[in-house]
């Protein structure tokens, strides 16, 4: 003890100098830590958005594997592969990889999984491709992040593994580079992944394996929905890192299936305390025709699983689809907590997603034009609107669980937002607020310059040309009030909203009337 003392003293200086900067590096490291984190949650909040849906390519179905490749590009349709390796905002080549997914701990690009042997994986052994579907393991024996989900991958079945291989041999080869993952440190070392695996990956080397005591309906559900299809990625909550934006994409087995936000978007819960007393085919229109339960449009991701997933599949398997989702039993997750909050807290995780770009036509949040004219009609009839569903919005929005009394508050909070001084937590908004100024055609003139004409001018994808009474013929027959509607809630290849985002109801209506005033031949639309 005395010699430790003795050098403890002869190297006082040494030792606090040493102390003083392994606490700088340490500091410094944090601060560097919070600043890349913070800035990818920056990027987070306003996510770019697809330009296209790419199309699935043709496939030879008539050499001796023909049947294979058939099996192998259904898989691919059930797990929606091409949706994450197609870079669908560049309209990049379908499967050539590049798409960027924006997390927390850094920017991850998707991977070329086209059968070029340089760039992509044309070299790939069966071996190769089970083992990363499987285990989460590449040829060069590195760990896959979990945002590819081998978790899911890892229940399918042997015959549909070599199928969906056979069938990406199959299709085009696309001589593209991948992109360099952007992590920040020290989440690109991917070693650092092994920590993740033993807390959230339990693999087997089976795939999935039937229930005995369930139907054959139902295990094909579960094989599904658990496996191919991921369905908990989006719709189960995840274990997070210190905050509930910092999710580790690792599902919460007790709360499977019971709804998360995801993205800023909220993902509804699709267990049996959601869906359980809805019939199967009300639940196989969500996937076929884009219905709500309950009412309205899907919008924004779940689309884009539809359009590109979920209507290749037969009636069976949805049917299956159904019937499994609907008898998982789950507990339901807590309600978030919020420093605004009660109804800041619901409106950040079930409402933002639609009132926060104004998707489906939902007044945006913070848009006083936007929500004076639903004010006229009196608060009692906003919250009945919400609690009950209106046009596009189905009862109670996205959280099926929330009492009245927290939709209510929910109103609250954007009336707080849209009005300036809200009666928030009370049962009223009294603010008041100057009318809006009316637009005119030639306010939408401008509106459609700034925003249509990119489209409607140029007759790009088969956008109708302002002007051209021809093409406009069938969309003036169709009525004022049934283009706009179209205009706000999207329709063919028309986005919802068009290409502008950020205007208002009362803009998009203006640029509407311009263009059907511009391209009508007989009719009056300044009185609209």
């Amino acid at each position: 003890m005395s010699t430790l003392k003795s050098f403890f003293s002869r190297h006082k200086k040494l030792i606090i100098r040493l102390i003083i900067l392994i606490s700088v590096i340490i500091i410094g490291f944090l601060l560097y830590l919070t600043k890349q984190i913070t800035g990818n949650l920056a990027l987070m909040a306003n996510p770019p958005q697809a330009t296209y849906y790419p199309e699935y390519p043709k496939v030879d179905t008539t050499s001796p594997q023909g049947a294979l490749i058939k099996q192998g590009e259904y898989v691919a349709k059930m797990g929606d592969c091409i949706a994450c390796h197609t870079d669908t905002l560049k309209k990049g080549p379908t499967f050539g990889g590049g798409l960027p997914f924006i997390t927390p701990f850094g920017t991850l690009y998707s991977p070329n999984i086209t059968p070029d042997k340089k760039t992509g994986i044309g070299n790939w052994s069966e071996a190769d491709f089970v083992k990363a579907l499987r285990e989460g393991i590449s040829p060069t024996h590195q760990y896959y992040y979990p945002a590819f989900p081998y978790p899911y991958f890892n229940r399918l079945s042997d015959e549909d593994l070599r199928a969906l291989k056979t069938y990406l041999d199959a299709i085009p080869a696309v001589e593209k580079e991948n992109t360099p993952n952007n992590m920040v440190f020290p989440f690109n070392i991917r070693f650092m992944q092994l920590g993740w695996r033993i807390l959230f990956f339990h693999p087997t080397d089976k795939g999935y394996v039937n229930v005995p005591h369930q139907s054959e309906e139902w295990n094909r559900g579960a094989y599904i929905v658990e496996g191919a299809g991921h369905c908990a990625m989006c719709h189960t909550p995840s274990y997070v890192l210190l905050s509930q934006k910092m999710p580790l994409g690792a599902p919460i087995a007790k709360y499977n299936l019971a709804g998360s936000n995801v993205s800023g978007a909220y993902a509804p819960n699709i267990s049996k305390s959601g869906l359980g007393e809805v019939p199967n085919d009300t639940i196989m229109r969500v996937f076929t025709h884009n219905e709500l339960v309950g009412g309205g449009e899907v919008v924004g991701g779940m689309a884009e699983v539809n359009r590109d997933s979920l209507h290749y599949l037969s009636p069976a398997d949805l049917n299956s689809i159904a019937t499994y989702i609907k008898s998982v039993e789950s507990e339901t997750p807590p309600k978030p907590t919020s420093s605004g909050g009660p109804g800041a807290s619901i409106y950040g995780t079930y409402c933002a997603g639609c009132h926060a770009t104004g998707a489906g036509g939902a007044p945006k949040y913070g848009d006083t034009a936007a929500w004076t004219p639903l004010f006229a009609k009196g608060m009692p009839t906003l919250y009945n609107n919400a609690i009950h569903g209106i046009n596009g919005m189905p009862p109670k929005g996205t959280c099926a669980s929330c009492t009245d009394q927290e939709i209510q508050l929910a109103v609250d909070y954007m009336a707080q937002a849209a009005q300036g001084q809200s009666a928030y937590g009370g049962s009223s908004a009294s603010a008041t607020v100057a009318p809006p100024k009316a637009l005119s055609i030639a306010d939408g003139k401008v509106v459609y310059e700034n925003n249509c004409a990119i489209c409607h001018t140029s007759g790009f994808k088969n956008a109708p040309k302002v002007g051209d009474i021809a093409a406009f013929k069938p969309i003036i027959a169709q009525g004022f009030e049934e283009t706009f509607l179209k205009t706000l809630n999207g329709y063919g290849n028309h986005p919802p909203r068009g290409a502008c985002a950020d205007c208002t109801d009362a803009e998009l209506k203006a640029a509407v009337q311009y263009m059907m005033q511009q391209s009508s031949a007989d009719q009056n639309y300044s009185l609209w």
